[in-house]
This record gives structure tokens, sequence and C-alpha cells, in this order.
């Protein structure tokens, strides 16, 4: 067991590529590793990361959140997830396809352009937003997972940050100040801030002729999801706004493994193994495969292992025979985002964590 290649990683990443950090590499039985550095916060006023800080897990909340509570779901006879989704406009796809982004739903679109209000997105989902054909192509994205989250709620009767607290964070022994959407003010400290202002969002949206919903003053991104879309959503949607700890994501991580027993075998089967295979990426029911091309990340980790990343700087990777999972959690676009891909990076921290355990 080396840390040397963790020093030096680190090293290079702080500050240099981000601010602060926090990770953690587990291994079978009592195998584990974890550390923080940095600051939480640049500005308004420098904070240390801690074992404590609130890191926006982006994207993270689509397996985290969305994809285990379907999966949960289905456990309990609540949703068949290869059912076509009920409401849709043709040609019809499944809770599944969904669930794999080969539902036809576009990469990203600005969906406070497309309707004035959050309570109209199910509909337009539904109905009006662009679709290909489903089941021809694997194209990741967020506007198929926020309509994933409208569908839970409407299934299953209660709000989307609700239904985190009751179903997946109490029984999982996660307090509410590790895991939540929308920290309360109080918590704001504890967070991990991201862009002072969304600057790249911005640059998209305006092609589409909007901009994205302002930060609260004076704080930015401090305590506020970084993403456009969730924060017209009020801050709680399927494809992000999850804040929490390097704790909080271990524990939803391993919800996913079968010795945690959360969710059946089946269930697990769906998250651990591709479906038909489509052009694009290849994922599985809430993440993406190693086998997938082109992935920096998906090249250190072993046949059969799975993960996913956020656009703030996160990455969670399981490895499903060798028992590993690896997280990395990161501010990087605070307080601008530095316009850098941190696929190397991450791919990096994944070698660096591997020769530690």
């Amino acid at each position: 067991m080396s840390a040397l290649a963790l020093d030096r990683f680190f090293a290079d990443l702080c500050p240099s590529q981000a601010p602060g950090y926090a990770w953690c590499a587990l291994g079978p039985g009592s195998k584990a590793r974890r550390g923080f550095g940095g600051l939480a916060v640049v500005q308004p006023e420098p904070l240390p990361v801690t074992d404590q800080t609130l890191f926006d897990l982006a994207s993270l909340t689509k397996p985290l959140v969305t994809a285990l509570l379907a999966l949960q779901a289905q456990d309990r006879g609540e949703v068949d997830l290869r059912s076509s989704v009920p409401g849709a406009s043709p040609p019809s796809f499944t809770w599944l396809q969904l669930l794999r982004h080969q539902a036809g739903f576009p990469a990203w679109l600005p969906l406070y352009a497309a309707v004035s209000k959050p309570s109209d997105l199910l509909q337009w989902l539904l109905g009006r937003c662009p679709r290909s054909q489903p089941g021809e192509k694997t194209v990741y994205g967020c506007p198929g997972y926020v309509l994933l989250g409208l569908l839970l709620e409407r299934v299953l009767q209660a709000g989307l940050g609700d239904l985190f607290a009751r179903r997946l964070a109490a029984p999982l022994g996660l307090r509410a100040d590790e895991a939540c959407f929308r920290p309360s003010p109080a918590l704001r400290s504890r967070a991990a801030a991201t862009e002072r202002e969304p600057t790249r969002e911005a640059e998209m949206a305006r092609q589409h002729g909007a901009a994205p919903p302002a930060f609260p003053e004076p704080t930015g991104g401090w305590g506020v999801v970084d993403d456009g879309n969730a924060r017209f959503a009020g801050g709680v949607s399927g494809n992000a706004g999850l804040f929490g700890t390097l704790r909080a994501v271990e524990v939803l991580a391993t919800a996913y493994r079968p010795s945690r027993g959360f969710l059946s075998d089946a269930s697990l089967a769906l998250a651990w193994e591709n479906g038909p295979e489509a052009d694009g990426e290849l994922r599985t029911a809430g993440w993406k495969s190693a086998r997938s091309g082109g992935w920096s990340s998906g090249a250190e980790l072993a046949p059969g292992a799975i993960g996913h990343e956020g656009y703030t700087g996160t990455g969670v990777w399981l490895e499903r025979e060798e028992g590993h999972t690896f997280i990395l959690l990161t501010n990087r676009i605070h307080p601008h985002h530095p316009g850098t891909d941190f696929g190397p990076t991450r791919a990096a921290f994944l070698r660096a964590a591997k020769e530690a355990l």
C-alpha cells in the first residue's frame, strides 16, 4: 500500500485545478482510505474543506437519487420499469429507456426557455420536447432525468426531496445535514462553493435565446445548485440538486452493492449490466459502463465496472468483482469554470487511488 502516488496527485490537483477536494478509496473488507484538503470557498471568504463539507454533487444526483428511487420503486411493485411511460406522445418509450438515456431525449436544453413555470415541465417533456426514435441511440443528458424525477413524484405522490429523505436517506442512516436538496441558510457555510456566475451555461442558453436563472445575490453558487434547470425547478430535480458529504456519497453509492441488501438482485442487475446496445455510450440503469468507448475513467477500471461523473468536478466509480469503490469530490468550477477537460484528472485519480489500496 503506497500513498506516494496520491500525494503527488493531490499536490498537482489543489489549488491549480480545484480549490478543494474530498476523496475515498474503499476495498473489500476493512480496506479504506479517505482524505480531504484545500478550500471549500475561495470567494467571498476562504473556508477549508472538512469531513462535513457539502459538495454540489451535480449529475451524481442521477444515480444516487433518481435511479436509486426508480429501482427501489420497482422492487416495491410501484413501477414496472419495462412498461411504457404513460401520457407520452408517440413514439412511446419505457422507464428503463429513460434510465439508460435511450428514450430519445436530447443531451441538454434550457428548459426554463421552454416553459414559464416549473409546474408545466412534466407535460412539456411528455408531449412537446423534441425526441428521436427511442432505442436507436444512447444520448447521455439531463432532460430525460428531469422527466424521470417528475414521473417518480407523480407515481409516488411526493416531492423528490421528500422521497429522497424518507425512502433513501433515512433508511440508509443519513442525516439531513449530510445529504439534502436545497441546503438551509444555516448549512451554507458548510457548502463547497461553485461558480460565481453561470457563464458557461449562459453561453449554451444564449443559442436558444435564453438566460439561466440568476444566482441569489450576493452569494453566487454557494449553497445553491449550479445547474440552471435544477435551479429553475426550485433546486430539486432528477438531473441535479443533491448536496452531500463524502460519507453520504459513500453510503448512497454502496447501496448498489449486493452486500448492502438495499436493492433486489433483479434491480442490481439493471444497474450493473448493459441493456440492448445502441449507438453511442454504454449505459446501465443509472450508470455508465466501463466498456463505453473513449471514456478516460473507464479505461482505468476493471471489466464490469460502472461509474458516473458530475459537472462540478465529482465522480463515483464502482468495481464489481474487486469490490472497490472510488469517490472524488471537488469544487473545480469555483470561483469560475476553468474551461478545461477534467477527464484525464479523474483517470489520474483512479490510477493513484488503486495504487494506494
